[in-house]
């Protein structure tokens, strides 16, 4: 044992003992320099009272003690601050939460640079080459997609051809990869020997000028396109991609990859082995994956080597025959970079001469849109199948935004990452896995969440089935349908501060609303319809088919007197009814005598059976003047002056028209409601159809009128509700189908290229209402939406329908679809024309109506008293709907009787709405051709993210009250996709990973859905002299703090509660009580108490100081909209 070991074991723990007893009275909890000093002085008074006693200040013992008590301090506070950095929660400097991150494993992101693709525009080149029709294609640019130049694309694929290495040619690619339904193909340009393939641009983007680099790109062995570590190769990659939806997609043509920033290379050199070596880089603004490392060989050929997380952490992946050429890169200040080395054992000690590359970004948060990088000119020296040197000019330009740049992560972001990075282990397995390791492998995702939509277990040799039907279409047919109507009025909300204010709700808010299909249904329903010839005179209007195309037909209408046809003109150049007969009306065309229609609306002869129709309906696309070429008919060109939608058969006749709908409002009306609403008075709008297009049918009536369209209440200071008129189809299922629909998808048939929309089929086998008779051919309806409760609850049984076009949502194909099927007439009895529902309490308390099978509900009797008469005739329990009552019963025993004694009890948890019940239908849910998903995998996670540069986007556009702002587009899946690539490399092989963008739901303001707008209502403190516009401010700051997105997650339940409780927290000075009342006149206060999302949402706030009301008291006024 060495001298001074032995001494220490033997002597030192005794004397430590000793000075610990000395000490023993010492109060070492004295940090500061007051307590200090005070320790000093009381323990000189208590063990050397005779010996000092001089406490007085100007002492020269006492100047000591204040000395010492002042590096006592110091000493503490350095002493503190150096405790305080050795744990990651406490520790502040940068340096020290990144060694500790590097600890557990955790490497912390510097910046990201901005990457994307850039699209081929124009091609030119100076080579002598010419096209298949023998044209010089030298120096003569090419540009994509011309549509003055019929061989565009045989040019530029020669021109690009001319370019590529012995081995490859348009169609011959080095390498394909499907990447999320989008072909990706790659080719190598030759470039000359030993050339980098690297080409700068600079481009401007929010207004400064920035450098970037086109790269050699790949997606050899991944799902993702990558850059091929640079090297002078010689090559340079090009890629060509094709979604399939046409030359014009921004997903189809020729692209090169793009990066942010300047590659720069360093060179150094390691004289001997030395274990755990390193090599510092002194470039700053390296971004967090642009680190590259070759071993330069005696020949001067480069070796890679591989970079990884870390040197010992994978060393259990490692084999014998695993390269052992590894290192690891950590971060220093100002994002430079430190490479780290193995110690021989799993990973080689590098020795010889090394060339690193690094590319310098500018590390900053932004986003390029297209018009920031359009036009870019750039050249590339390529040498030619002839062996000489040629130049490729190209102009490119970006396809769609690119804003996956962000800034290094913050200490407050290592701090909360490094942990959950540790808990996943570089690895997604289960569901937290999946839901936190993308927020710590991206510095840009600020939250992500997960959900398992289909789990393992579904054959391998079958094409996968998601059986909620996002990623695959689904087919279904029952029997338990309901097609149902709801005509519960609509409502907006305004809150006048100017002029302008108004002019924009007519002209924008209000147009929307009107042009919905909601309204126009409640139009087609209820408003007049003319017959023709009716009493307008007139004679038979024929029609003639002019040409035809694939979804319409022109032409002209005719009269005919004995074989003499004569072109009839249309609208306001007529005095009969067919002055309604212009662009956008609905025309009810009949059959003539002895024929009908089949289901392709073609005329066949015979006696029509009563399953059979005799009419049709066509909307009129277009009028050309008066509607008969000044009755010439049919144009020189062959073109009619009359486009009808669909085909129409010759000599239909026009027997029934419905005058289009306006949903704008001249300048005229608009200004008296301008007046009416600055002095704050009720009216009404009222529409009539009765007049000609070039009229008015629009104007101000009294707010009493029955007749109305639209209808002003005004609330007071400057706010308004407004209701309209609205009917809406339904279409449900007791229990066979749950429905799914993706309202912003759009999916495209791949053979047609045309919009195929999810849809309802009634089946002909349905009887007609109130007999056994089939209807006979199949009703068609397709889906518009899912209803979504006021909580976020999305039922799931039912779907909103129309009878409308799938390529214009504006066309109705039949107006009468749910007069047909349900038997409903207008105005009418409509006994038996029910749908019933029964109100039901969730778990949670929350009410919900569903579907009640009509089986279940006797409804043949009017009155309680018809009912009591044949109560005895049917079990207890029996439910009864008394339809004149309007009222529903149920027997219940009399329990003081013991024979049967019967009591109807009114049963209010049941309600009823005009349809019917127990259809037969087929439900066919279409899932895009982009959203294929790996077929060998069985697990798909749905990942959710929320991407800084989007959360930005859109809270600058709800925080905006000018509306200039733009409403930012989610981020698709190729978007996301290239900028999160690597998550795919640290999935299960079992998983399919697909990326979602967070869904915003916006609460209270008006860029909320209208189901959950409201006003906070606040009484004012009786203690406070603020002004009510400074407690407006100060709600409205609390109110966006508590929905700061750093406290809400994915599928969060809002509670006002909880907002109230803060409210009253942060502003408990100014106001004395807050409550929450929805802007819904047919919403019962409290009904946004608890508001739910679903599994892709957050909360935000919308809510401005308009919709933030400061009143005296709450009373039964102030708690209704």
């Amino acid at each position: 044992m060495a001298t001074s070991s032995r001494q220490s074991s033997l002597f030192g723990v005794n004397d430590w003992k000793a000075i610990y007893q000395t000490f023993s009275q010492a109060d070492f909890r004295s940090y500061d320099y007051e307590t200090l000093r005070k320790s000093f002085i009381d323990y000189l008074r208590l063990y050397y009272p005779e010996n000092f006693n001089d406490y007085v200040e100007s002492s020269e013992f006492i100047a000591l003690l204040d000395v010492m008590s002042f590096m006592g301090q110091g000493l503490a506070f350095r002493n503190d601050l150096n405790a305080r950095e050795n744990f990651i929660d406490t520790a502040e400097r940068r340096d020290s939460v990144v060694k500790l991150a590097n600890l557990v494993g955790y490497t912390p992101k510097r910046n990201t640079c901005a990457s994307g693709y850039l699209k081929v525009q124009t091609v030119r080149t100076t080579e002598n080459i010419t096209d298949a029709n023998g044209v010089n294609l030298s120096n003569v640019p090419v540009t994509w997609n011309d549509p003055g130049n019929v061989n565009w694309l045989e040019q530029m694929n020669t021109i690009i051809n001319a370019t590529l290495i012995d081995t490859q040619r348009i169609g011959n690619p080095g390498n394909t990869t499907d990447i999320l339904g989008v072909n990706t193909s790659e080719y190598a340009i030759n470039l000359p020997a030993d050339t980098l393939p690297i080409v700068p641009f600079v481009s401007q983007v929010d207004g400064t000028s920035m450098n970037f680099e086109l790269v050699s790109a790949t997606a050899l062995d991944k799902t993702y396109v990558y850059e091929i570590p640079p090297a002078p190769t010689g090559k340079m990659n090009m890629l060509y991609r094709n979604d399939r939806l046409g030359f014009g997609s921004p997903n189809t043509g020729f692209m090169f990859y793009f990066k942010q920033g300047t590659l720069q290379s360093a060179v150094t050199s390691f004289q001997q082995q030395i274990a755990n070596e390193t090599y510092e880089i002194g470039i700053n603004g390296v971004n967090n994956t642009d680190t590259w490392l070759y071993q330069v060989n005696a020949n001067s050929t480069l070796t890679p080597w591989e970079e990884v997380e870390n040197v010992y952490a994978d060393a259990y992946l490692q084999t014998e025959s695993s390269s052992k050429k590894i290192f690891s890169v950590t971060s220093r200040a100002n994002d430079q970079v430190t490479y780290v080395f193995g110690d021989g054992v799993f990973s080689e000690i590098p020795v010889g001469t090394f060339r690193a590359y690094v590319r310098g970004s500018n590390g900053t948060t932004y986003t390029i849109e297209p018009s920031e990088m359009n036009g870019i000119s750039v050249t590339i020296s390529y040498i030619g199948r002839t062996g000489k040197s040629e130049t490729l000019s190209l102009q490119l330009g970006l396809p769609l935004t690119v804003s996956n740049a962000q800034t290094r992560e913050s200490i407050a972001q290592i701090k909360q990452r490094a942990p959950t990075r540790y808990y996943t282990q570089d690895r997604m397995v289960n569901g937290e896995d999946y839901t936190n390791f993308p927020y710590t492998l991206y510095s840009s995702i600020i939250k992500s969440s997960s959900t398992n939509r289909s789990s393992i277990g579904v054959s391998k040799n079958l094409d996968l089935l998601d059986p909620t039907g996002k990623y695959s279409s689904t087919n279904s047919f029952g029997d338990d349908g309901a097609l149902y109507q709801d005509n519960t009025d609509g409502f907006l909300s305004l809150t006048v501060n100017n002029t302008s204010d108004i002019i924009q709700f007519f002209t924008d808010d209000l147009a929307s609303v009107l042009a919905l299909n909601r309204a126009n249904q409640y139009y087609i329903q209820n408003y007049t319809r003319y017959a023709y010839p009716g009493t307008s005179g007139g004679t038979t209007l024929y029609w003639k088919t002019s040409s035809v195309d694939s979804s319409s037909e022109s032409g002209y209408f005719y009269t005919l007197s004995g074989t003499v046809e004569t072109p009839a003109p249309l609208g306001i150049f007529t005095t009969t009814n067919a002055k309604y007969a212009t662009t956008g009306a609905i025309v009810k065309l009949t059959a003539p005598a002895g024929s009908y229609f089949n289901s392709q609306n073609r005329l066949v002869a015979g006696i029509p059976s009563a399953s059979e129709k005799t009419y049709i309906w066509s909307t009129i696309l277009n009028v050309v003047g008066d509607g008969n070429n000044s009755g010439q008919g049919s144009f020189a060109n062959g073109k009619g002056p009359v486009t009808l939608n669909g085909f129409v058969p010759d000599t239909v006749t026009i027997t029934e028209i419905i005058p289009v709908f306006d949903n704008s409002l001249s300048t005229v009306v608009i200004q008296e409601a301008i007046l009416k609403i600055e002095l704050q008075q009720d009216f009404t709008l009222i529409f009539n159809n009765s007049l000609l297009i070039n009229q008015e049918r629009w104007s101000i009536g009294a707010p009493t009128a029955t007749n109305y369209f639209v209808k002003f209440t005004s609330l007071g200071n400057n706010r308004y509700t407004i209701t309209y008129r609205s009917l809406t189809y339904y279409f449900g299922s007791v229990a066979d189908t749950r429905f799914t629909f993706s309202k912003n998808e759009l999916v495209y048939d791949p053979f047609t290229g045309k919009i195929i929309q999810d849809f309802i089929n009634m089946l002909g086998i349905n009887t007609e209402f109130g007999n056994t008779t089939a209807i006979g051919a199949d009703t068609k309806v397709n889906i518009l939406g899912q209803t979504v409760e006021s909580d976020g609850y999305v039922n799931d049984f039912q779907v909103e329908v129309a009878a409308t076009d799938v390529n214009n949502g504006q066309l109705i194909l039949n107006p009468d679809f749910f007069n047909d099927i349900t038997g409903y007439v207008n105005n009418g009895a409509n006994i038996g024309v029910y749908t019933f529902f029964q109100t039901t309490t969730d778990p949670i308390n929350l009410t919900r109506q569903l579907i009640v099978p009509n089986t279940d509900i006797n409804y043949v009797y009017g009155t309680k008293s018809q009912v009591e008469v044949v109560k005895y005739e049917f079990p207890v329990g029996q439910l009864f709907y008394a339809y004149t009552d309007k009222v529903f019963y149920k027997t219940v025993q009399d329990p003081t009787v013991t024979t049967p004694f019967y009591v109807l009890t009114p049963q209010l948890d049941y309600s009823v709405k005009e349809g019917r019940q127990g259809l037969s239908y087929q439900y066919r849910h279409n899932a895009n051709n982009t959203t294929r998903i790996d077929p060998a995998t069985t697990n798909i996670i749905d990942l959710y993210l929320v991407t800084q540069a989007y959360y930005t986007a859109y809270t600058n556009w709800i925080n905006d009250t000018t509306n200039t702002v733009v409403k930012p587009k989610q981020p698709t899946l190729n978007e996301l996709e290239t900028s999160y690539n690597k998550i795919q490399d640290y999935k299960m092989l079992s998983d399919s990973v697909i990326l979602n963008s967070v869904t915003f739901k916006p609460l209270f303001g008006a860029k909320a859905d209208q189901a959950l707008r409201a006003t906070i209502k606040v009484i004012k403190s009786s203690t406070t002299n603020a002004s009510d516009s400074e407690i407006r401010s100060a709600v409205l700051a609390a109110m966006d703090s508590y929905f700061s997105i750093n406290y809400w997650n994915f599928g969060d339940t809002f509670f006002f509660s909880e907002l109230s409780a803060y409210l009253h927290e942060k502003t408990n000075e100014l106001i004395s009580s807050a409550v929450l009342v929805s802007n819904d006149p047919e919403k019962l206060f409290g009904d946004l108490y608890e508001i739910k999302s679903r599994p892709y949402e957050i909360f935000v706030n919308a809510a401005t100081t308009s919709d933030v009301v400061v009143v005296s008291a709450l009373t039964p006024a102030t708690l209704q909209s």
